[in-house]
């Protein structure tokens, strides 16, 4: 079992070195596994404790207090504080005892059930998940508390968790970036399953342990909660074969490849890790496109692909601000399907990002032509004609200020157009009309007039009106479906 330094510090315990893309949190490997931490130094670090993890751990995003004394602090909402908590609980009960000396996860690893198949994990089922079973290569989704025996106080302490820091972890199995009994365990729960595990020193840090957090020949406590999980297995073993063998393999196999690395690219962008899916989306892009087809059922499947793939990838840039290539994914997506009004919608985006106003309406009427409800699209065009004026005032003061006139403007912005109102009403029409909507929100940059305009409409139609904060001070105008 590989050990870690001391030294690395920043780092969330449950992770090993990894190859950079799954996890920025590493734990680096001891260089020097005949490194023992002299018994002087160990006792003095026990004597001092809590200074020694005040000053080693200063710069971890946990902070040391809540690392080691964490179960009356835990502040997360929902069904991440209940689960925590009610773990809490299970805990005072297995060991309120008085047995100082013996090792009290071991002693509840005999009420548990050994993992079948691996020796050294013990699982007890809280919540029955559904679904199958996490392959290798499965990109994984958890929420954890990590727990163990404090070599000082004999007491079940915390370590690691992702409740307290809000955020679930991510990491694709079988790949070395968690430690393995952590792996193992994931691979036998379902999705949206709770259980506890035990593992054994073996499947955890080993004989060496991971100072000062982890001691030496320390069994582990997990409580996991399985969020999600997604396959990627094909994915992963249709990459790792040879660009020839590729190529001769069937259509359907490389389809189902690509759809799998399609997957992944989607579960990337959900967590808002942009580039890691736009990466995904590219390969699985040149995979279909590198494949030739072998009837028009093949071709047929393929474009359907390439269509959505293009789409995706029109939207990512778009996310990650690089208009252009955004224009020329769109333009991809529209050469497949004419007249797709996602590809016009997301072009007409691109082209008001580059400037291009006069191009972006045509887009964006064309995308509302096809889907003439579709409040994203509304709002796109109002957003673009309210950006439209102020280049139109700026264009105009700036040749005044050249030709020397002194006329003073009293109104900088001309006053809303009928166009303007006629949107307004025509979203709110849309969103009284559309049952599943309770709110609508409108774009930054409306006019005073356009604010009153609407706010005036929303109680005419006995809507509410509010403005919604945003972050940098900033808000927006929303109205709410009445109770």
């Amino acid at each position: 079992m590989d050990e870690c330094s001391t030294a690395a510090n920043e780092a969330k315990i449950i992770e090993f070195e990894d190859n950079g893309e799954v996890s920025d949190d590493v734990v680096s490997d001891s260089e020097n596994e005949d490194d023992e931490i002299p018994m002087m130094f160990k006792q003095s670090v026990l004597k001092n404790k809590s200074i020694f993890e005040k000053q080693l751990l200063e710069s971890t995003e946990i902070d040391p207090s809540e690392i080691f004394e964490m179960k009356a602090k835990q502040e997360v909402d929902g069904e991440s504080k209940e689960l925590s908590m009610k773990m809490d609980q299970q805990i005072l009960e297995y060991f309120g005892g008085d047995e100082d000396e013996e090792n009290k996860l071991l002693k509840l690893s005999s009420q548990m059930t050994p993992l079948p198949g691996i020796e050294g994990i013990f699982k007890k089922l809280g919540q029955a998940g559904e679904g199958g079973f996490p392959p290798i290569d499965s990109i994984v989704t958890i929420h954890y508390n990590g727990y163990l025996q404090d070599e000082v106080s004999n007491e079940i302490v915390s370590f690691d968790s992702s409740f307290l820091r809000g955020k679930p972890k991510s990491f694709m199995r079988g790949q070395g970036s968690v430690i393995e009994g952590l792996d193992l365990a994931v691979g036998s729960m379902k999705q949206k399953e709770q259980s506890e595990f035990i593992m054994c020193p073996d499947l955890a840090w080993g004989e060496k342990g991971c100072p000062p957090r982890i001691p030496a020949n320390a069994y582990i406590y997990f409580k996991i909660d399985l969020v999600e999980w997604v396959d990627s297995s094909a994915a992963e073993a249709f990459g790792k074969l040879p660009i020839q063998m590729r190529k001769r393999l069937p259509f359907q196999q490389v389809l189902e490849a690509a759809k799998s690395e399609k997957r992944k690219g989607t579960a990337h962008f959900e967590k808002q890790n942009f580039h890691m899916a736009m990466k995904c989306y590219r390969r699985a892009l040149g995979w279909i496109e590198d494949h030739s087809y072998a009837d028009d059922k093949d071709e047929s499947l393929g474009q359907k692909l390439r269509l959505t793939l293009h789409l995706d990838l029109a939207l990512v840039n778009l996310k990650i601000n690089k208009p252009k290539k955004t224009c020329i994914h769109a333009a991809d997506a529209l050469e497949l399907e004419p007249e797709n009004p996602k590809a016009l919608y997301r072009l007409g985006l691109a082209k008001e990002k580059l400037g291009d106003f006069e191009s972006a309406r045509r887009n964006l009427l064309l995308a509302k032509n096809i889907c003439p409800k579709d409040p994203s699209i509304a709002r796109a065009l109002l957003a673009l004609n309210e950006k439209v004026k102020k280049e139109k005032y700026v264009e105009t003061e700036l040749c005044r200020k050249m030709l020397g006139s002194t006329t003073i403007r009293e109104t900088p912005i001309a006053s809303p157009t009928d166009e303007s109102h006629k949107s307004i009403r025509r979203l709110l029409a849309n969103f009284i009309n559309n049952p599943s909507e309770k709110q609508l929100e409108f774009p930054q940059g409306l006019s005073q007039n356009e604010r009153n305009f609407l706010e005036e409409e929303a109680n005419r139609l006995h809507l509410k009106f509010a403005m919604k904060p945003l972050m940098k001070g900033e808000s927006i105008c929303t109205v709410f479906k009445s109770a």
